[in-house]
């Protein structure tokens, strides 16, 4: 699973996807997939991938998720780059 951490002064924030962070919150679902080894570690492969099958298999799960980034974008802890389907976590 791609997620990359950075470190911005005192504070903390992690870059990932959707999609991630399915896999993330939901283990059950991260244990059923299996992600080609010539894409691991490419976060918008990765995406590509795992898109169609969240959406077909585990849609609420998904939907879950973007309610949760929905709200971090409102509250200001989160930070969506539509271009590459990047969202950023702001810990701090």
């Amino acid at each position: 699973m791609s997620t990359k951490t950075k470190n911005k002064g005192d504070d903390m924030s992690n870059t990932t996807t959707v999609p991630h962070l399915v896999l993330e919150r939901y283990p059950h679902i991260a244990r059923t997939i299996e992600i080609p080894k010539e894409i691991q570690g490419d976060t918008n492969a990765e995406h590509r991938f795992l898109f169609p099958i969240l959406m077909k298999d585990f849609r609420t799960e998904w939907e879950i998720i973007c309610e949760e980034v929905d709200t971090g974008l409102e509250e200001g802890t989160v930070i969506f780059d539509g271009e590459t389907g990047e969202i950023t976590l702001l810990n701090g």
